[in-house]
C-alpha cells in the first residue's frame, strides 16, 4: 500500500512538472536578436522615474508596484511573446511567472535587465511621455446613448501604458476628422472603462470594435494600418 502510494505521488509530480509553464531567460545578445526577428510585445515593469531615464524602443510600460498589475497584465495578447525586463531582472522575473499565470504561450526576461543591457553597449529610446487628451471613460449608459444616436460607430479600446495603442492612437484620432459626420469613432480608456469592456468581453488591448445598427459586425486584436482599418470602413460605407 505504501509503495502504491509513493508512486502514485511520483506519478502526479510528473506530471505537473510536464505540463506546467514557464518562462525563459536571455542574455542582451539573444534579447536583443529575438526582437529583433520576431514580433511580440515588450514590457518594462520599472517605475515611471526609471522608465523616464529611457526604455528600449517600443516598450509598452506597467509599473510592477502598481496594485492593479495582475489586471493590466491580463489585458496583453496572449498570443504574442512577452519580452519584459526591468532594472536588474529581480522584477521582471516577478512579473514573467505572473504573465505566465495569466496564460501568455510565451514569455523572455531579459537577463541583468536595463543594466546588463547598457553594459553590452545597446541604446535606449526617449520614453514618450505625452498626455493624451482624446481617450474617453464610458459607461454602459452613456456608450449606448453614442450607438443609438449613430450609424456606424469604431470604438478603439485601449490603454494608456500600451505601446501597440499608443502607436495606433493618431491613426485613429486622423480618421476621426476623415471620417467626420460619417462614421462616429472614440478611443475608450480600458482601465476606466472595465464595465465596458466586461460587457463587450475585451480581454486585450488594443480591440477594435466596429458596430452597425447598434450590433456589433467586426472586431480586431492587435495592431491594423491606417489602409487596412480603411478597407473595413468603406466596405460599411458602400
Amino acid at each position: 500500500m505504501k509503495r502504491f502510494t509513493f508512486l502514485s505521488f511520483l506519478i502526479v509530480l510528473f506530471s505537473y512538472s510536464s505540463n506546467s509553464q514557464t518562462y525563459s531567460n536571455l542574455k542582451p545578445k539573444d534579447f536583443k536578436a529575438e526582437i529583433e526577428q520576431n514580433a511580440g510585445i515588450i514590457l518594462d515593469v520599472r517605475t515611471p522615474n526609471e522608465v523616464s531615464t529611457g526604455q528600449i524602443e517600443n516598450a509598452s510600460t506597467i509599473d510592477f508596484y502598481d496594485k492593479n498589475i495582475k489586471d493590466k497584465i491580463a489585458k496583453i495578447q496572449n498570443d504574442k511573446t512577452v519580452y519584459v525586463y526591468c532594472k536588474s531582472g529581480g522584477r521582471s522575473s516577478k512579473a514573467a511567472q505572473l504573465l505566465v499565470e495569466a496564460g501568455q504561450s510565451k514569455v523572455i526576461n531579459l537577463q541583468g535587465g536595463i543594466m546588463a543591457w547598457k553594459r553590452a553597449g545597446y541604446s535606449l529610446t526617449s520614453f514618450d511621455d505625452t498626455q493624451e487628451s482624446n481617450i474617453q471613460e464610458f459607461f454602459i449608459f452613456d456608450f449606448n446613448t453614442v450607438l443609438s444616436e449613430n450609424n456606424i460607430v469604431l470604438v478603439d479600446f485601449h490603454t494608456l501604458w500600451c505601446a501597440p495603442c499608443r502607436k495606433m492612437a493618431p491613426m485613429i484620432d486622423t480618421l476621426e476628422k476623415d471620417y467626420e459626420n460619417k462614421v462616429s469613432i472614440s478611443r475608450v480608456n480600458l482601465d476606466k472603462s472595465e464595465e465596458l469592456a466586461d460587457h463587450y468581453k475585451i480581454v486585450a488591448v488594443p480591440t477594435l470594435v466596429l458596430f452597425q445598427d447598434g450590433m456589433e459586425i467586426w472586431r480586431n486584436t492587435g495592431l491594423l494600418s491606417k489602409e487596412e482599418l480603411v478597407s473595413v470602413l468603406e466596405k460599411q460605407l458602400n
